[in-house]
């Protein structure tokens, strides 16, 4: 792999992923600013790929559940390192560490979902003849359980449970093209690897300057409060409407905000792991901690533990229906727009899924390669049962803890308030209401609060000031503030340590100064598109990890394919001295490109070497397939009835490909499965051609397999060209 520097020198690096990250990062800041790139553009985008993906999100997330339990189970005593490693760290500080990672600031800015769901207009529950409000309440907290359960964080487990092993156990780098080496061998050192390195640091920078954006908009808003001593509504420091006292949450204090946390992450990273990280996770969980008991005991305790215990138990019930819903009537419309949406106009409006679920998954997804690889750093000689217990388990259960306990007392506030007439016209806070807002509805307690009225920045504010006076208001915000902050500080630093290992091709230890370069330019990138877009210019930053996540969705599930031959590999159960095809499915061979238009041709020469017969009639008999369904694309220019027979036709031609290049597998003796052969040649047909054009089908399986044993080893550790099939 391409370096510049030296491994104990002042700054080691590899210049085509750093340069090309930079040039791509900066490039998309300076469109922004330019206004060549706008907040609606990348929202089109984004509905373009939620619209047509749907599907292959909610799909992929069960799939890899699937496949992660299945590992922990079979493998469970696999150790991700030398059976004499021992761990790095504490139980306590593991955990820690890792949920602080992975769920960054995003645990306090979403902590009023399950309300809001309870709420909602737009979601197909609303409707009152599906579900009474107690049952909408218990749905709403499981929906909310959903996100942040397993299928919030399986991207992270999966790719945190390759990395370890093939860092620690097989003694590669930590980088993250290592985690296709089952797949694709020796390719992980080219342009391949390259590629893949470049991809996981744009989702890391962009999903970390979207936690930075929605921090920042939250960190300011408690500064404006607390400058201001409001409490449920009323400003005791600046009383006088239009007062300007105090802390203005402008942008000019959101950048600066920005600087100061970028400061705090550039000190941490600078420390390193144990001396900065360790430490602000741990006091960061406590923190967090702490505000969920003032919660559990300040409300409604055992309505809390009731509502749990039920909630959990709706969501066993429910997600195996919940986890394959794709609101696709919804999606629809309504029934005016005339695309067959239900004539009842009834059950949920379109854009609910692509706001929510989707954009979750995608979020998701995007910071798999952050940290994927943080878990795999921190990971050194645990078993494998055990990591995936603790990156998958344990911070699933805490996660719906942590958020259901939050999310049963805000539905019992704002139903108070609303059973007691408060509205978000008449004045929001009890307080406002009992002096002269009063209606039929009865008077509200003087902490009754319509939570569901608030903006998402003062939510979780006024729901902790409302379990007592404003002292105590205070006390409570400055409380999850410092937690606010201390999340956000573990989140970037985090995400810095990782890019400088990512782009010094996995050292361990990078140079000081590249941690503060990417630290800054994290920071700068937010501060950037704030600066130039305000509010609609992180909004776009925001989109960018939702683009990213489906090129790395393909890729999660290579890695998927590829956790499951290495830890079968790794036990003994396969051996590693096995073919593949020369090369990886995405490939820039002449024939990939010719397949683009005429895979007619590379097909007929690949069915005539590996099954016999005449070239010209095999050429002639793809041509007459290929031709047809052109013929019938043109056709539905004038009447698109003739489009399904050319998209009919294409599949048919698509699994007739699957098919061939399953038996060449079988001719040259190369590993797979058939479902593998119809995936790839469905998915990416003329890479898959052009794949199968460059094996010699004149060798058989056997002497294949006798060519490769001749391969050194990696590192004396490693096969260099011994992989399986993509």
């Amino acid at each position: 792999m391409l370096h510049v520097g030296r491994k104990d020198g002042n700054f080691y690096f590899n210049p085509l992923i750093t340069f090309g990250s930079i040039i791509l990062i900066w490039g998309f800041c300076i469109l922004a600013m330019a206004g060549a790139i706008t907040s609606e553009q990348m929202t089109e985008w984004q509905g373009s790929v939620t619209d047509y993906w749907n599907w292959l999100y909610m799909l992929s997330q069960n799939i890899w559940i699937v496949v992660v339990l299945w590992v922990m189970v079979r493998y469970w005593d696999l150790k991700l390192g030398a059976d004499d490693d021992e761990v790095e760290f504490s139980s306590l500080s593991y955990f820690a560490m890792l949920f602080s990672c992975g769920v960054a600031t995003g645990l306090f800015y979403f902590s009023a979902e399950a309300m809001w769901h309870y709420t909602s207009s737009k979601a197909r529950w609303s409707d009152t003849s599906m579900f009474n409000d107690n049952t909408r309440a218990e749905h709403a907290m499981m929906v909310t359980f959903f996100h942040w359960g397993l299928h919030g964080w399986i991207p992270y487990a999966m790719c945190g449970a390759l990395m370890s092993l093939m860092t620690y156990r097989r003694k590669f780098p930590m980088c993250m093209r290592f985690t296709l080496y089952p797949l694709i061998g020796e390719m992980c050192f080219g342009v391949v690897g390259d590629v893949i390195e470049i991809l996981s640091i744009l989702c890391t920078v962009f999903g970390v300057c979207t936690s930075l954006g929605l921090g920042v908009f939250q960190i300011g808003a408690c500064l404006e409060r607390l400058s201001r001593g409001t409490h449920l509504g009323e400003d005791t420091l600046c009383d006088v409407p239009g007062c300007s006292r105090g802390i203005q949450n402008t942008i000019a204090n959101q950048i600066l905000i920005i600087i100061i946390i970028t400061a705090f992450a550039t000190c941490s990273v600078v420390l390193g792991l144990k001396a900065g990280i360790q430490r602000l996770s741990m006091i960061a969980f406590v923190l967090s901690f702490f505000l969920l008991l003032v919660v559990l005991f300040m409300d409604e305790t055992f309505y809390i533990l009731n509502a749990l215990t039920s909630s959990f138990g709706y969501y066993l019930w429910w997600v195996t229906k919940i986890s394959f819903h794709t609101d696709a009537w919804e999606e629809l419309g309504p029934a005016a727009e005339g695309r067959g949406g239900a004539p009842d106009d009834r059950g949920g409006t379109a854009g609910w899924m692509n706001g929510w679920t989707i954009f979750y998954w995608g979020w998701w997804i995007s910071w798999a390669p952050f940290v994927g690889s943080f878990l795999a750093r921190i990971s050194k000689g645990r078993r494998m049962g055990e990591f995936i217990v603790y990156s998958l388990i344990i911070p699933s259960a805490w996660s719906m803890f942590f958020l259901g306990t939050i999310g049963a007392a805000q539905i019992r506030i704002d139903n108070v308030a609303r059973n007691a007439g408060v509205t978000c016209d008449n004045g929001i806070f009890g307080n406002i209401y009992n002096k002269g807002n009063q209606s039929s509805g009865g008077v509200a307690p003087s902490n009754a609060v319509r939570l569901s009225c608030l903006g998402t920045n003062d939510v979780i504010f006024d729901h902790l000031s409302s379990y007592g006076g404003p002292e105590f208001g205070m006390i409570i915000s400055i409380i999850t503030l410092v937690a606010i902050v201390l999340y956000f500080v573990t989140s970037s630093d985090s995400a810095s340590f990782i890019i400088d290992i990512l782009a010094s091709n996995g050292l361990d230890d990078p140079p000081t100064v590249q941690k503060v370069f990417w630290a800054f330019t994290e920071g700068l990138t937010a501060a950037v598109l704030l600066a130039a877009g305000g509010a609609d210019g992180l909004n776009t930053v925001k989109v960018a990890p939702i683009l990213l996540g489906l090129p790395f969705t393909f890729l999660l599930f290579w890695m998927g394919q590829a956790l499951m031959i290495a830890c079968a590999e790794d036990s003994g159960e396969i051996p590693m001295d096995r073919k593949n095809f020369r090369l990886f499915i995405l490939n820039v061979e002449v024939k990939s490109l010719m397949s683009f238009v005429a895979p007619f041709v590379p097909l007929g020469d690949i069915q005539t070497r590996a099954f016999g017969g005449n070239l010209i009639v095999n050429t002639v008999g793809w041509a007459v397939g290929w031709m047809t369904m052109i013929i019938f694309f043109f056709l539905g220019l004038a009447d698109k009835a003739f489009l399904s027979f050319g998209w009919a036709i294409l599949v048919l031609f698509l699994l007739a490909v699957g098919a061939v290049r399953s038996g060449v597998r079988d001719k040259t003796g190369i590993d797979g499965g058939m479902i593998s052969d119809f995936v790839a040649c469905v998915l990416a047909f003329p890479f898959a051609i052009g794949q199968m054009a460059a094996e010699d089908m004149s060798l058989d399986g056997s002497e294949c397999v006798s060519k490769l044993k001749e391969v050194v080893d990696v590192n004396n550790a490693a096969p260099e060209l011994v992989h399986i099939e993509a």
